[in-house]
């Protein structure tokens, strides 16, 4: 990875689902500040909705977006996996509220902010490629853009279509844009995480074997049920006598991955990688959402299918961005911004709450930071 290094500053935004309210929380405290040393501004996801607020200087928005739109029915709902041909999550319904909704994204005071110096960019995926490109938000095709950051592989009903090709969620190749950064070369990096990430103990390694295979199938077991739990839980708040069909037909689905992980360890049709970290899984919640979505569009005798793909390689790419973070080039000064504890946020479906204390933590990490810029002045 090669860059001329400049002394430009960078600001690089994890998405995360709802557990975007941290980077709102710090971003909005940055405004509220005054604070904006950047001319390069790097998003993915929700990440990137971060970014835009960020840069249009619209503190609230971010909150806003995930407390009042992606905690609605309408905007994810588990029961629409259940169901052929329905997508579980609506961009398309949340994303129009962005657009020309109460609190819309102001893309023209964006732009007028950039000027011809600053960029911002958010991270999507080559669905064929399978690599991470960068375009711009405020651009045009900022509403394409938007949602292609955000359109979560099985949980989205289509890929979305940008200059002839089709793109996907930016998290599936890069979950922290830092090396994007980098190659562009920016050598002051602030990374806003949802979890730690500079001086954690490094996780050990281990290949893609059979006895690994067998591991990954039984925390798969175990991580799944939780879920289904939940979700059978509020079945049974909306419609009681539907609550043992759901959960057999969740437990279906996920024995239904499981057999599809038997046949590729039978195979030995594993993805091109010569590692993954021992902590690649997913979150149950977002992991089982995916797989409830893929057992209704894939055949399972199929060979290692595009999907299942992705799913390794969103949680693969994860282990070298830490490697970059806590072993970063020389030349290159990267803070990390993260929360002291874990959020209280998943990824979807959680409470409003929970959201607003992941809000509060931000809004307290920003404020530290930026006691931390003063003092070394």
């Amino acid at each position: 990875m090669l860059s001329e290094c400049t002394g430009k500053y960078s600001l690089v935004v994890q998405g995360g689902g709802q557990k975007g309210a941290f980077a709102a929380g710090v971003l909005d405290t940055f405004i509220a500040a005054n604070y904006d040393p950047f001319s390069l501004y790097i998003g993915t996801s929700a990440g990137a909705l971060n970014v835009s607020s960020f840069v249009t200087k619209q503190p609230g928005l971010g909150l806003d977006f995930i407390i009042n739109y992606t905690t609605k029915n309408r905007f994810f709902d588990f029961h629409r996996l259940m169901h052929k041909q329905q997508a579980a999550m609506d961009l398309d319904w949340a994303f129009q509220f962005v657009h020309s909704g109460e609190f819309p994204l102001d893309i023209k005071k964006g732009a007028k902010n950039l000027g011809s110096d600053k960029q911002a960019l958010a991270c999507v995926t080559h669905v064929e490629e399978m690599k991470d490109y960068y375009f711009p938000i405020f651009s045009e095709q900022w509403y394409d853009v938007l949602r292609a950051t955000c359109a979560i592989p099985m949980l989205y009903h289509q890929e979305i279509e940008i200059d002839g090709a089709k793109w996907v969620d930016g998290g599936v190749t890069a979950t922290i844009p830092v090396q994007e950064a980098y190659r562009r070369g920016a050598c002051n990096i602030v990374a806003i995480t949802t979890e730690t990430m500079i001086g954690e103990t490094q996780k050990p390694h281990f290949s893609l074997s059979s006895e690994n295979l067998d591991k990954i199938k039984l925390d798969l077991s175990r991580g799944i049920e939780p879920y289904i739990q939940r979700f059978s839980s509020r079945s049974a708040t909306a419609a009681p006598h539907k609550t043992s069909q759901a959960r057999s037909k969740a437990k279906q689905i996920s024995e239904q991955f499981l057999a599809r992980v038997n046949q590729l360890q039978a195979q030995h049709h594993f993805p091109k990688l010569d590692s993954i970290p021992k902590n690649w899984l997913p979150d149950t919640e977002k992991l089982s959402e995916m797989l409830a979505h893929q057992s209704q569009k894939m055949n399972f005798k199929a060979h290692t299918p595009r999907t299942v793909e992705m799913l390794f390689n969103h949680y693969m790419n994860h282990s070298a961005i830490s490697g970059f973070m806590n072993k970063p080039p020389e030349g290159v000064n990267l803070w990390e911004i993260t929360p002291r504890k874990p959020l209280s946020c998943s990824g979807l479906m959680s409470h409003k709450d929970d959201i607003f204390a992941d809000y509060e933590s931000g809004v307290l990490a920003g404020k530290e930071f930026l006691c931390k810029v003063n003092h070394s002045k």
